[in-house]
């Protein structure tokens, strides 16, 4: 069943208290979108695995929640292509692309985990001397043609158990490590953090009308590359615990009810 069907002509002030309510109120399918699989190892280790699991959509439970997982590979190509090919196989009330990210921000520090509400793709469009002009500026694309608002994907979904720094993120094929790259980005999008799948999964869930979220644990500084100064092991860990906390919000008002 896909809550969204049942909530397109809603009003939106009753958006987000339906979107809530609905959750809680039957047997949840999420769809967890990870670009690899250590970003998410730990989280799959603690759910219940479904007999003879072979994938590439992988099934399993926790409590009251069919909880499924693709794993996409690194960029917006392959996440795309996956996640579109899955969600016409099945009917999600709720995806959730989860992994690591890259911080601009001194105070958004590794270890942190975010709710990235609004995304950009920063490297769709045209090199033009010491900057790019994106497929909006170049004039290719309306800024504010659908799913686009001025040239933003926005998530129009907001859950009240979820207590998380909201950040504004840009996705790209190329995990930046040069300082002159990283001025460009911060000039041109102004970003809290950088991922290379966030922006994919915001424009298919927009499109496809399928409740969505992105969370994102910093494991590094976007500066000049120096993998030594990564903490993936935290970022990780923390993700884990912030996404079992979230989820465990449902399941145990289900239990209770």
């Amino acid at each position: 069943m896909n809550v969204c069907k049942q909530i397109d002509c809603i009003p939106k002030r009753d958006y987000i208290y339906t979107l809530n309510h609905l959750f809680i109120s039957m047997l949840m399918r999420i769809l967890f979108v990870g670009a690899t699989c250590f970003e998410l190892y730990q989280f799959f280790e603690n759910l219940k695995e479904s007999p003879n699991n072979k994938g590439p959509v992988f099934h399993y439970s926790w409590h009251n929640l069919d909880i499924d997982l693709i794993i996409t590979g690194l960029g917006t190509t392959f996440t795309t292509y996956f996640l579109t090919k899955t969600l016409n196989l099945y009917s999600y009330d709720l995806v959730i692309n989860a992994g690591i990210a890259g911080s601009f921000r001194d105070e958004i520090s590794i270890g942190t985990v975010v709710n990235v509400k609004s995304e950009q793709f920063s490297d769709l469009g045209i090199e033009d001397a010491d900057r790019i002009k994106t497929v909006f500026d170049a004039g290719f694309v309306d800024p504010d043609d659908f799913p686009f608002h001025s040239g933003r994907l926005i998530n129009p979904n907001r859950f009240e158990n979820l207590e998380l720094p909201a950040v504004h993120g840009v996705t790209s094929n190329i995990s930046h490590g040069t300082l002159q790259s990283i001025a460009r980005l911060k000039d041109d999008f102004d970003p809290d953090i950088e991922s290379m799948e966030g922006a994919a999964v915001f424009y298919v869930c927009l499109l496809e009308k399928v409740p969505f979220l992105e969370l994102r644990a910093i494991s590094n500084y976007v500066d000049f590359r120096d993998t030594e100064n990564w903490d993936i092991p935290t970022a990780t860990d923390n993700l884990t615990n912030e996404i079992f906390r979230f989820l465990g919000k449902f399941a145990v008002v289900k239990q209770v009810s």
